[in-house]
């Protein structure tokens, strides 16, 4: 493999615990970058020694309905940014749990909907944010539909939307807040004029 793809990291120095949160930590690395010492602070939902598998899915769900196939997409209250986000149901794999399980787990909280079948998943490693933390996570496109209702947690407000491709074109050009997970899929939609299924 070329240098271009194995970096220029000759080797982590230290790594020290700032804050530890309980379901996310804070910590500050120091790494060596062309002979030179970097300082590094980020954030990590890592609960798992099993790098090679995703801290949390990201679910792309289709629900056909008599009107055609819709993409169903979340409308959540973000205490970051103070308002609300335009997204997908997501969420943290449990430790020990497979991701087909927690992609239906995460959908059918979030939303009430079930998976009906799985449709595809993108590779298991997709970074998140990787100047912030070091959080990876695996899209899940399943075909869903309603089920016994959402289960919320406490610090969940979530609006269940079912867009049709002209209303995901109006929701893409607005000035809401998309999801960056949201947003690429989105694109790619449009540009095709339609969903997979």
């Amino acid at each position: 493999m070329s240098a271009i793809f194995e970096g220029d990291v000759v080797g982590v120095i230290n790594r020290r615990l700032l804050f530890d949160a309980g379901w996310i930590r804070l910590y500050e690395r120091v790494v060596k970058i062309r002979g030179n010492a970097i300082k590094w602070v980020y954030c990590s939902r890592k609960v798992r020694g099993d790098l090679d598998t995703p801290d949390a899915v990201v679910v792309v769900p289709f629900v056909r309905t008599d009107d055609g196939t819709r993409l169903l997409v979340t409308k959540e209250y973000r205490v970051p940014i103070d308002g609300y986000e335009f997204g997908l149901p997501s969420g943290l794999i449990d430790s020990g749990e497979l991701v087909d399980d927690a992609a239906a787990r995460e959908l059918e909280e979030e939303t009430g909907y079930r998976v009906e079948r799985f449709l595809e998943q993108s590779p298991s490693r997709l970074v998140s944010s990787a100047g912030l933390s070091d959080e990876t996570f695996q899209y899940q496109f399943v075909e869903a539909v309603k089920g016994s209702g959402q289960r919320l947690e406490l610090a969940e407000e979530i609006e269940v939307l079912l867009l049709s491709i002209a209303e995901l074109r109006d929701l893409f050009n607005s000035q809401s807040n998309l999801s960056g997970r949201l947003w690429p899929l989105c694109h790619g939609y449009l540009s095709c004029g339609g969903f997979p299924i």
